[in-house]
């Protein structure tokens, strides 16, 4: 997804906590901004909502 998606993109990802936290760790990894939030239906329900924002960054140059 991170090569489909332009800098500053999001994405909105709705699954069980256990898949979220594995996708919100590797999202993290890409150095995008993420968000976990509750379900509509209140914290008690095992469903989350994932939000992720694709970052613009660059690498930072070298003096050589």
């Amino acid at each position: 997804m991170d090569r489909i998606l332009r800098p500053e993109g999001a994405v909105i990802i709705r699954d069980k906590v256990d898949v979220l936290v594995k996708v919100e760790k590797i999202a993290n990894a890409m150095r995008w901004k993420t968000r976990l939030a509750d379900h509509e239906g209140g914290p008690l329900v095992p469903e989350k909502i994932l939000f992720a924002v694709k970052q613009y960054w660059t690498v930072a140059k070298t003096s050589s």
